[in-house]
C-alpha cells in the first residue's frame, strides 16, 4: 500500500486537539533479513551459531507512519497517516502552532 502525504503541507492529527503539525518524513521500519547459513560442512546440523551469519536489519520507509512535529515544538511524533486532516495555511498560528490562534498577525 502507498499512501499520498503532502510534506508540505501542514496538519490536524486526531488525539492532538487543536496543534498543527508539520511532516518530517516516513516512519523506518526495520526488516531483518533471514540468517545466511555459512558452514561447508555436509555433515553438520547446522544448530551451532558459528553456522549461520545475520546481515543487519534494512530500514525501510514505512507507508502507515509519518515523523511529525508540533509546530513550534521540536520534538518528534510517530503518527498514522489516518490521524491526517490538511489545514489550511492560515488557520494555525505559525509561532504557537494552535489551530485558530491569530497572534502571528496572518
Amino acid at each position: 500500500m502507498t499512501t499520498t502525504v503532502d510534506f508540505a503541507a501542514r496538519y490536524s492529527v486526531a488525539g492532538y486537539g487543536g496543534i498543527a503539525f508539520y511532516l518530517t518524513g516516513w516512519a523506518q521500519d526495520e526488516i531483518q533479513a533471514a540468517p545466511l547459513l555459512v558452514c561447508e560442512d555436509p555433515d553438520c546440523e547446522h544448530d551451532s551459531d558459528t553456522c549461520w551469519i545475520e546481515d543487519d536489519p534494512e530500514l525501510v520507509d514505512s507507508d502507515t507512519l509519518v515523523r511529525a512535529v508540533m509546530v513550534g515544538d521540536d520534538r518528534e511524533h510517530l503518527i498514522p497517516v489516518e490521524d491526517l486532516t490538511v489545514i489550511a495555511e492560515d488557520d494555525y498560528c505559525s509561532e504557537c502552532g494552535q489551530i485558530g490562534c491569530t497572534a502571528d498577525g496572518r
